[in-house]
């Protein structure tokens, strides 16, 4: 039987495409399907853009630097989910603290999500309060004064915005703070 797909290449490629799209059945569809927590909110996550809609003046300042994130491109070079890699939730930890794995029920309310596929700059995951203010601003304007040999543009335009600048920075503090996870909750502001 299996020598048929030797034989005639058509066959092999129809087996290959019903194989492939099972694969992607079992893999992307069926999940969500039997395990309903994927739907449910991790207890904690704000949904900022129904706050922000509601007149919440914290929340519509997450979500312009938000759109300001995607603006600028940010999400092209970094990644929003800590990966089940033991050396990422070493990276993405803090004061020898291990950052727990990103979980569907974390990105629930993210349209679009914005997990990302390249990691040329870090993963903002669990970035939320692990710098103060002052350490952003410098970075936005020069990052390879905090980060020697950093390829991250500088971004003055949004420095010198002051509106703009206080908007980004709230978002990057957004990230990764749902999760009750740090010593002390010592979150910078």
């Amino acid at each position: 039987m299996w020598s048929k797909f030797d034989r005639n290449g058509g066959l092999f490629i129809a087996a290959a495409l019903g194989f492939f799209f099972i694969g992607g059945l079992i893999t992307t569809v069926e999940p969500p399907l039997l395990d309903k927590s994927w739907a449910t909110p991790l207890a904690g996550l704000k949904d900022y853009a129904t706050l922000a809609k509601s007149g919440d003046t914290g929340a519509q300042q997450i979500m312009q630097g938000r759109s300001i994130y995607v603006r600028e491109g940010c999400w092209y070079c970094h990644t929003q989910q800590t990966r089940t890699i033991e050396a990422d939730t070493i990276r993405s930890g803090w004061r020898d603290v291990r950052s727990p794995v990103s979980t569907p029920d974390e990105f629930v309310y993210d349209k679009p999500h914005m997990f990302g596929t390249r990691r040329v700059g870090p993963d903002l995951s669990r970035v939320g309060g692990k710098y103060d203010r002052q350490w952003h601003v410098t970075h936005f304007r020069d990052p390879r004064s905090l980060v020697p040999g950093s390829v991250m543009p500088p971004f003055p335009w949004i420095v010198n915005d002051p509106q703009e600048l206080d908007a980004l920075i709230a978002y990057v503090q957004s990230l990764g703070r749902a999760k009750e996870w740090r010593p002390a909750h010592d979150y910078e502001q």
